[in-house]
């Protein structure tokens, strides 16, 4: 999947639905994190900001931009990180691949 948008932008947010072999992850009292780094350096740009569960029993959830999420032009690789109730973790195997474009 590969997300774009441009340098300094705050929406649209990112949306998630977390699945597990096709079925949707249940988030009830879960904690699930994004993480992004540049592609070509491995430079952390977000390092683990919990995202907002829009429906849990559904595996949905939404990572909000920030603007310093977006300054910096380039290709970054994103994931999602769940942390369930009994405190294990699971991370999302699927990388997300994030452009970001320079504003004119």
């Amino acid at each position: 999947m590969s997300i774009k948008i441009v340098q300094n932008d705050t929406r649209p947010p990112l949306e998630f639905s977390l699945t597990q072999d096709g079925a949707p992850v249940d988030l009830t009292g879960c904690t699930v994190k994004f993480y992004m780094k540049d592609s070509s350096t491995g430079s952390v740009k977000i390092n683990g900001v919990v995202c907002v569960i829009t429906d849990a029993t559904k595996g949905k959830c939404r990572y909000n931009w920030t603007a310093s999420d977006t300054n910096t032009v380039g290709t970054y690789l994103g994931e999602v990180e769940v942390t369930f109730p009994d405190t294990k973790i699971q991370t999302g195997f699927k990388q997300l691949s994030i452009i970001i474009r320079d504003d004119i």
